[in-house]
């Protein structure tokens, strides 16, 4: 169903960080044409290598480190370009408020701006962060530019808490 589909999945630096590489494999096996894109800050809960790995493609970090002599293929404009779904999981605070405003500092805000395809967001932080009014106006701001928000799901949080918790549900 996925085969010839190209996924872009967006990696920030959430804890759930370490989530996506079963989504990675997952999108994959199902034939899907996998290439991620990550924060600095995701990094430090999984290697970019790991992604590398279960997906056949080179993983981009940061927009300045692209080593490419192709300038007309540029990997954060190629990328984005060619995505047939872009999926931003965990999207934490930071990125939905960078993507909400039109900030585009980082590989995944850079790749995210040129898209023009399906863009899904799946929030994923603590309960507080989550329901403080301003990441909920930057959640519906979203929305209002044709995001898609996957909504978290109730659960314990890796902060202790109870809350939403990031849910990944692929309709396959």
């Amino acid at each position: 169903m996925l085969k010839g589909k190209n996924i872009l999945l967006g990696v920030t630096g959430g804890i759930a960080a370490y989530k996506m590489a079963d989504v990675a494999s997952l999108l994959t096996k199902l034939h899907a044409d996998v290439h991620v894109v990550m924060t600095e800050n995701a990094t430090k809960f999984i290697p970019a290598e790991t992604f590398q790995v279960l997906t056949k493609n080179k993983v981009y970090v940061d927009v300045f480190d692209e080593n490419t002599d192709d300038y007309v293929n540029v990997p954060h404009i190629s990328l984005g370009t060619s995505a047939d779904c872009v999926l931003i999981a965990p999207a934490t605070a930071n990125v939905i408020g960078k993507l909400a405003n039109g900030i585009a500092d980082d590989m995944v805000t850079t790749t995210v701006l040129p898209a023009r395809c399906p863009i899904l967001v799946a929030p994923s932080m603590n309960v507080y962060m989550l329901e403080n009014p301003i990441v909920q106006d930057n959640i519906e701001k979203l929305k209002r530019f044709g995001f898609e928000i996957i909504e978290p799901d109730d659960g314990h949080l890796a902060c202790g808490y109870d809350g939403k918790k990031l849910l990944i549900l692929l309709d396959i």
